[in-house]
């Protein structure tokens, strides 16, 4: 069986060292794996590639997830099934989304994931390929999420 160390599960490909987006985003993941264990689950089934995108920085990163393991790579590599698109701000605000405290999902209630669906109506938030994968988005809300 492999290591449970997850500084080993979780890799920075070329050039994400440089990318203070991904360096962020692989570095809170990592912190939410060693600090929450009921998230490891959640990050061992997922299977796919997310963009984000903070478009006031023009920065962009992928999540390349295989099944209990992630590369972080700069910029958008190869075709994503999940694209965030959003300010910098924004971005970071979409770690801090309220979780229901049974099934752990978005709190609709919260007063961050208020904000979050203000500004996804308003177009400031844009979310590609949800719909069609909306596990990988679920599951991703709840990696990324602090609380």
């Amino acid at each position: 069986m492999g290591s449970l160390r997850y500084d080993l599960r979780i890799e920075l490909a070329p050039g994400a060292h440089d990318n203070g987006l991904a360096d962020m985003v692989a570095s809170l993941i990592l912190q939410n794996l060693n600090d929450k264990p009921q998230k490891r689950e959640d990050f061992a089934k997922m299977h796919g590639r997310v963009a984000i995108v903070a478009e006031d920085a023009q920065v962009s990163m992928t999540l390349d997830f295989t099944g209990n393991m992630l590369t972080v790579h700069n910029g958008i590599v190869g075709v994503p099934d999940v694209t965030v698109r959003a300010s910098s701000d924004d971005i970071i605000q979409m770690s801090l989304v309220e979780l229901t405290p049974r099934w752990a999902l978005p709190n609709l209630r919260g007063e961050v994931m208020k904000r979050v669906m203000e500004r996804s109506d308003s177009g400031q938030i844009r979310v590609f390929g949800a719909l069609m994968h909306p596990a990988l988005v679920f599951r991703l809300t709840r990696l990324l999420s602090v609380n």
